[in-house]
């Protein structure tokens, strides 16, 4: 029986590996460092070279100045057009709900459908954090 037993990598070591070759072929030895470092050699070699490491880090800071304008565009719209309270009677709920909350206002929802009805009048200023009330149908 040959065996032969290390750890690496040699500097901070994160694995262990022990190899035990019961009847070794005699033509070739049968001393540990002769029969079995050999295979823990490659054992090794395929763990280290192929473990992906996992303390690389990217400093890349990406930046999207199109979509940036583009979003500062879009709150200048959505706060100009908004002053009022637009009419979201015949909308899907989720659509509603969606363009409401955008627009600054919470919104409660009972139902499931289009909107019947909503408790604050179209038209009426728009007071952001206010909440309305939807009915679906």
């Amino acid at each position: 029986m040959a065996s032969f037993a290390g750890f690496f990598p040699a500097d901070e070591p994160k694995y262990s590996c022990i190899v035990v070759i019961h009847d070794p072929l005699k033509e070739k030895g049968y001393y540990g460092a002769k029969v079995a470092a050999p295979v823990f050699k490659e054992i090794a070699q395929k763990i280290y070279t192929t473990t992906p490491i996992d303390n690389q880090l990217v400093n890349d800071k990406t930046e999207f100045a199109t979509i940036d304008n583009q979003y500062k565009k879009y709150n200048k719209v959505i706060n100009r057009e908004y002053s009022k309270v637009p009419n979201v009677r015949g909308m899907s709920g989720m659509d509603a709900v969606s363009l409401l909350e955008n627009i600054g206002l919470k919104v409660e929802f009972s139902g499931v459908g289009k909107v019947n009805h909503q408790s604050i009048k179209k038209g009426t200023k728009l007071v952001k954090g206010s909440t309305i009330t939807l009915k679906l149908s």
